[in-house]
């Protein structure tokens, strides 16, 4: 895979404006902290699926590679099984 096939970046997770307001401080924490969280645990699972996905390409590429050598392979044994089936002696040889 010489080329990128996808971009994957962090997103913002939280904007929210804090009030000023010192009771309301706290509570307003803490439903953005739980806002972030939940977004973070959102990109991490879009980034496990695009790692999954990624990795089953690869998966794909080397099954066809080693399919690939397979028939060469086969090949190669066949031009060894004629060519150890020659005799070098009773062929001719062109000058």
């Amino acid at each position: 895979m010489p080329f990128a096939k996808r971009i994957v970046e962090p997103q913002l997770l939280c904007r929210h404006q804090i009030p000023n307001d010192e009771a309301l401080l706290f509570e307003d924490l803490c439903a953005i902290s739980n806002v972030v969280l939940s977004r973070t645990l959102r990109q991490l699972s879009d980034l496990a699926r695009h790692a999954c996905s990624l990795f089953q390409e690869l998966e794909n590429d080397i099954i066809s590679t080693n399919q690939r050598v397979w028939v060469l392979q086969n090949k190669i044994g066949q031009i060894q099984q004629t060519a150890s089936a020659l005799d070098p002696k009773k062929e001719a040889v062109r000058k």
